[in-house]
């Protein structure tokens, strides 16, 4: 909700174990994360009213089940309103609920590549852990060397085409690039492998589908995707026949 509120998407319900709030101009992320934490609910939250009925039937453009499986199911799929599902919970839909959410052209995202993240960042850290060296350590200054040569790159390039006859014209970083050629932290290294990884992954899932023809049917894609994948590590090993 919060990455999603920051893109500029406007979330219109929210749904607990224990109630639902629905406020179709939108609710604040920062707003109902506080109200949350210190009443340890979100029922109440006064900037939205109690949503009654199933809140996975709700009109709106996406849906996020993220919370358990099997919500999804061939039962209410007829009366979900969404275009695009994203499973953010681990089997959310049943197999059931996903043949007719293709029947009627609602993209799903799956489980398998939405909620991969926290794998994914297990797995650098297990690269770290091998390494015993923290990300960025080894390439820090020469990023910030890169940096500042960059700018007396285009600085000089200015004085050659407009002269120095007023002096020299000096090429000031804004905030953000000061802020990035001072080092990346380790956590900011680790988000930005996470979101190109996440980025590659989503291509290559898509490519699948579009090489063998499978229209939204982007669960089968991503299973092929990664059968292959593992099929190339075989053959590549010597494994296969």
């Amino acid at each position: 909700m919060k990455y999603l509120h920051q893109f500029g998407a406007r979330c219109i319900c929210v749904g607990e174990t224990d109630g639902a709030i629905y406020n179709p101009s939108g609710i604040n992320p920062k707003e109902l994360e506080d109200y949350e934490r210190g009443h340890g609910t979100i029922v109440g939250f006064p900037k939205a009213e109690p949503c009654e009925g199933s809140i996975l039937e709700v009109p709106c453009d996406i849906l996020i089940p993220a919370a358990i499986e099997k919500q999804l199911t061939r039962e209410n799929a007829p009366r979900v309103q969404a275009k695009i599902i994203v499973e953010a919970a681990n089997g959310p839909t049943t197999p059931a609920a996903h043949d007719i959410f293709l029947q009627r052209n609602i993209l799903v995202i799956p489980d398998v590549y939405v909620n991969a993240g926290g794998v994914t960042v297990s797995f650098f850290e297990w690269l770290k852990n091998l390494n015993h060296v923290s990300y960025g350590r080894l390439s820090f200054k020469y990023e910030w060397e890169s940096s500042r040569y960059l700018l007396q790159s285009v600085q000089h390039s200015l004085e050659r085409c407009f002269g120095k006859a007023r002096g020299e014209i000096p090429i000031l970083p804004s905030p953000e690039l000061q802020a990035r050629a001072s080092g990346a932290s380790e956590r900011d290294i680790v988000y930005a492998g996470l979101a190109y990884t996440m980025e590659q992954s989503a291509k290559q899932i898509m490519n699948t589908a579009a090489r063998y023809n499978l229209g939204l049917d982007q669960r089968t894609a991503a299973y092929l995707c990664a059968l292959e994948k593992v099929l190339t590590v075989y053959d590549e090993a010597g494994f296969t026949y």
